[in-house]
């Protein structure tokens, strides 16, 4: 029997301060941002002894709420191929923790992305677009 590395522990101190965020996300790119920055974390704690040296970035993890087949995210070529992060994402718990994170991500942006109207009423107080 294979040995799975678990980041539960990572995963459930992060989680109340993201569902904060998604509730408080007023537009579809405050629910990416918060994805992204909480993902960030994340991975930073998970590669913080494997990969030493190896800088994270902001484009380096998006949300794909229109990609319905797929784990609601995607991570670019430069991440994808690191290979501390890889071996992790074959030999832990590690894809369906960042999947549920986008679950929850991608359901606050599709709601987010219905009411268009609300978002901006939200964000420009009666002054902007939403108030014409």
């Amino acid at each position: 029997m294979t040995k799975i590395a678990s980041f539960t522990k990572l995963e459930n101190a992060l989680v109340p301060r993201f569902r904060e965020s998604m509730s408080r996300a007023q537009s579809t790119a405050d629910a990416q941002k918060f994805f992204v920055y909480t993902m960030l974390e994340l991975l930073n704690s998970v590669l913080a002894d494997a990969a030493a040296g190896f800088e994270l970035r902001y484009e380096d993890i998006w949300l794909t709420p229109d990609d319905e087949a797929g784990p609601g995210y995607a991570l670019s070529p430069r991440l994808a191929e690191n290979e501390a992060l890889a071996e992790l994402l074959a030999s832990s718990d590690l894809p369906a923790i960042l999947a549920r994170f986008a679950a929850v991500a991608v359901k606050r942006y599709q709601y987010l992305a219905q009411k268009p109207e609300k978002t901006e009423a939200k964000m420009y107080h009666g002054t902007g677009r939403a108030a014409r």
